[in-house]
């Protein structure tokens, strides 16, 4: 099937609340960001998880800055759209956002940006691929329900297509209960950092979480993160990156942690 049904949900999805004053216009479904094709022909498959992507996607001024190919497509053909997803983070990114989570790709040996590490990541969204203005947490909870209806059935449609083998949740905890894959263990702390960047006692430690689900057949390790304002927005950079090399290590090792 590859991702050609994804692509049609996802449009569906868009067309279902494009009506709706908080889904931002001009705009387009999200599928995913980033090189999909070298992602697959990475060494180590990583995806990195969000809750809908940001109404700074379509910038007011030129709304496809980030998404040239797509603006220039005629007919909304589905490998146009596919190509405009794969050419975001060597188009025009969301910086401010996504380098948040680059540190923590950087540990893994893994990165947005192709050739910049061994491997290049995605970029997906468990709870839509509508971006919306008011943020997430901002939107009334049936308007929430409603997008996902159609966007939480996708994500895993997608993931199962993607077969990740580590994958990066950085949102509010109570979102873990959205992941319907069947877990293969229970969620466990694997380090918890006690200090700032500075050295100084942080007041609130911050722990890194793990499980293995089953996705697409194969055994995919999840780690979770508590989110800020962005994704580990409350570790800095230094400990993202020693935390995205504890998951690798927590991968390499899996055959001995697939117990419990």
């Amino acid at each position: 099937m590859g991702l050609s049904e994804a692509v049609i949900r996802a449009s569906r999805a868009f067309d279902s609340v494009a009506a709706r004053p908080w889904c931002v216009q001009p705009a387009m479904p999200i599928l995913f960001f980033g090189d999909v094709d070298a992602y697959r022909a990475s060494p180590l498959r990583v995806l990195t998880v969000g809750l809908n992507p940001s109404r700074w996607e379509f910038p007011a001024d030129r709304p496809f800055s980030r998404f040239p190919i797509a603006e220039r497509s005629s007919g909304g053909k589905r490998s146009r759209y596919l190509d405009a997803m794969s050419a975001y983070f060597s188009t025009d990114p969301y910086k401010a956002w996504f380098s948040a989570y680059e540190p923590l790709l950087n540990g893994m040996e893994a990165s947005y940006y192709y050739g910049s590490r061994a491997s290049t990541a995605l970029h997906t969204d468990i709870c839509s691929p509508v971006a919306t203005n008011p943020t997430w947490n901002k939107l009334d909870a049936a308007d929430r329900a409603e997008l996902k209806n159609d966007g939480g059935p996708l994500w895993h449609m997608l993931l199962e297509e993607l077969k990740p083998q580590i994958v990066t949740v950085s949102v509010a905890k109570v979102h873990l209960e959205d992941i319907a894959f069947t877990p293969l263990t229970s969620w466990r702390v694997i380090h918890t950092f006690r200090r700032k960047a500075d050295g100084n006692r942080s007041a609130q430690p911050y722990q890194i979480h793990r499980r293995w689900y089953e996705v697409g057949g194969e055994e995919s390790l999840f780690i979770f993160g508590r989110a800020a304002r962005k994704p580990f927005g409350l570790l800095a950079n230094i400990y993202k990156h020693e935390a995205g090399a504890m998951a690798l290590d927590a991968y390499r090792g899996r055959s001995g942690l697939l117990v419990g």
